[in-house]
């Protein structure tokens, strides 16, 4: 009978209770602090009770990252848990006696029971992964500051200039340059004042906006003329509200330029990475869709099968079926929701009618007058571009529309 050390660490914001467990025995029990003194202190724990103790510890985002660290340098194996594994194993159908220390000694213990065998991680992700993922979760906290603001703009701008956006005629919201003309005229008064349509015309080329000629220049500059016109004011040209537009539509333009940027420098550091190129091959997704996705999903050859990466995003089923009782079945949103959301956006991207031929989108064709929710329909397909996605990693060949049923 194979002999078990392990180490049970429950981390908190700056300690983190440790439990040594020896063939389901508390033999040790100590709180450390999350920094070097701390870590210093659990390394001298670990070489205590031999050389490869087993270590288990729930993934507590940022606080854990530390502790993590630690172990990598290290050299040191652990078994990181998902939270809602660990809340599960630490659970004993009493939450009333909960606290840090039961917690650490729960992960430990349970540790015998759910691994009858020690825990092997087969498989290292590279570092590079971990840093696309950080930086990935910058550019969605960017998307996070810009949809606030463009919520404040569009308030602003009832008061300003209702007529902008008018559903007929009006600019669309979701372009570059209907930011950048809020900028120079962030009221309506403003562009009647001018009083010549050659003269606006003319400001609107000498801000040099990226991609704007004469002939666009022109058509924004008769349109802007006539949004003006129709305008019915809410507030006089020198209310603060003015320059609260102008300050909101330059706040959404940098926000989204800070975004390009982040993508390119992922793409910089992402680009030698195989599927990088692989992923590109497949229809709707470009350079841009492809880096993010490989720093949310990491390295997707360790997954041994498609349900695994499911499970990881997040779209595997539920299902309770107990006596007389048959739930609908429903995805757990149990993984990782910045993943789903941009696998999502890809499967929308690929069913579009003028995107080229895919797989995907004839599957979502054939079932789309048989099904009365759309968003299952395109969750199933995410399903199936989850599928397709890591064929084509664990193979290493390029999409083949031709071949896609082979890799069904």
């Amino acid at each position: 009978m194979i002999m078990r050390t392990v180490i049970g660490i429950d981390v908190s914001k700056n300690k983190a209770n440790i439990a040594v467990v020896k063939d389901l025995v508390v033999i040790q029990e100590l709180v450390i602090s999350l920094d070097v003194l701390g870590f210093n202190e659990l390394k001298h724990v670990v070489l205590q009770f031999g050389s490869n103790p087993e270590i288990v510890f729930e993934a507590t985002g940022v606080y854990s990252r530390r502790l993590e660290y630690f172990l990598q340098q290290e050299h040191l194996g652990y078994h990181i848990l998902n939270p809602l594994v660990a809340k599960n194993r630490i659970a004993t159908g009493s939450r009333l006696r909960k606290n840090d220390k039961r917690d650490a000694r729960r992960l430990a213990i349970t540790e015998f029971t759910e691994h009858l065998n020690p825990y092997l991680l087969a498989y290292k992700q590279d570092p590079i992964y971990r840093e696309l993922t950080d930086m990935n979760r910058y550019y969605d906290q960017l998307n996070e500051d810009k949809k606030r603001a463009r919520n404040r703009a569009h308030r602003v701008l009832q008061l300003v200039f209702a007529s902008f956006v008018a559903p007929k005629g009006g600019f669309d919201f979701d372009t570059k340059l209907a930011w950048e003309i809020l900028t120079l005229f962030p009221h309506a008064q403003i562009v009647r004042e001018i009083g010549d349509l050659n003269e606006l015309e003319e400001q609107i080329l000498d801000a040099n906006f990226k991609g704007v000629g004469p002939k666009r220049a022109h058509d924004s500059a008769r349109k802007l003329w006539k949004l003006a016109a129709q305008n019915g004011d809410a507030v006089p040209v020198t209310s603060d509200n003015t320059r609260q537009m102008k300050e909101l539509a330059e706040h959404v333009l940098a926000l989204e330029a800070a975004q390009n940027r982040q993508v390119l420098r992922m793409t910089d550091l992402g680009k030698s990475l195989p599927e990088y190129e692989l992923l590109q091959t497949i229809p709707g997704i470009g350079g841009s869709t492809a880096i993010r996705l490989i720093s949310e999903l990491g390295d997707m050859r360790r997954f041994h099968t498609r349900q695994q990466l499911n499970s990881y995003v997040g779209i595997d089923t539920t299902e309770v079926d107990s006596g007389d009782h048959h739930s609908a079945r429903h995805i757990t949103k149990h993984g990782n929701p910045h993943a789903r959301r941009i696998l999502y956006w890809t499967v929308i991207l690929m069913v579009n009618p003028k995107m080229n031929d895919n797989h995907i989108r004839d599957a979502y064709q054939k079932r789309r007058e048989a099904t009365s929710s759309k968003k299952k329909l395109i969750v199933r397909q995410m399903d199936r571009l989850i599928k397709t996605i890591l064929y084509l990693i664990k193979t290493n060949q390029p999409y083949s529309y031709e071949l896609a049923p082979q890799s069904k």
